[in-house]
């Protein structure tokens, strides 16, 4: 795994980090403390993008690699509150699908199973599918990368760094999904540092997005100029 340590350029400050071999920049200071949707609207306000799961595992895992007031703020969200993660989860009795930035109704992501399986089927990689019978509540680190549901939310090298971040406390972390449904239920993801539980790192997949003590960082991503017409 490339060496993935916290790199700032000041003036609108940037949080740099290393995620899938590019570099990728998040906008601080945080969007904080208030609702899923609340976040979302601010950050998209500002013209940045809400970050993913695998994005967010990448910011996180930096900056417990890393010994700046930025990543200190970083842990300290963590461990206050949570960070939102803009990754839905929509579980059905059959199948459990997972939608990168999915589009936001009433508070929470809209995931419609029709609309997903058109995305499955046009190979779009903003959507995943997982089967039940994963491992959640408390686990190893070594448990929590190999978990199916852990690697559909963060992808294979999010996992990774997740799992890297996990062993960084004295507990194990600790994660929070359904092992079966009755009828589809739609849910939101968050990170924070089990400041409330007996256990280290939470990855969570059944947040309600109601609650007003999540916090998230904007990704900023430079606009290409449209190209000049020729006269």
């Amino acid at each position: 795994m490339k060496q993935n340590q916290l790199r700032i350029e000041e003036g609108k400050t940037k949080l740099i980090v290393n995620h899938q071999n590019k570099d990728l920049a998040f906008l601080h200071p945080s969007y904080c403390p208030n609702t899923y949707a609340k976040v979302k609207e601010q950050i998209e306000q500002d013209n940045l993008r809400p970050a993913n799961m695998a994005e967010t595992a990448s910011l996180v895992h930096a900056a417990f690699n890393s010994d700046d007031k930025y990543s200190e703020e970083i842990k300290q969200i963590m461990k206050d509150r949570w960070l939102w993660v803009f990754t839905g989860a929509l579980y059905t009795p059959k199948l459990g699908y997972i939608q990168d930035n999915p589009e936001t109704r009433n508070g929470m992501p809209y995931m419609d199973e029709s609309d997903l399986i058109k995305k499955l089927e046009a190979k779009d990689p903003s959507v995943r599918t997982f089967n039940y019978g994963y491992k959640t509540g408390k686990m190893s680190p070594a448990e929590l990368v190999r978990n199916e549901y852990v690697q559909a939310l963060a992808g294979e090298e999010g996992a990774e760094k997740l799992a890297d971040v996990a062993s960084k406390f004295k507990q194990n972390p600790y994660l929070y999904s359904f092992e079966s449904v009755d009828k589809p239920l739609t849910r939101v993801s968050a990170l924070d540092s089990g400041w409330d539980l007996d256990c280290g790192l939470v990855v969570s997949g059944f947040s309600h997005g109601y609650d007003r003590d999540g916090s998230a960082f904007g990704v900023f991503e430079r606009r290409r100029r449209a190209p000049k017409n020729k006269e």
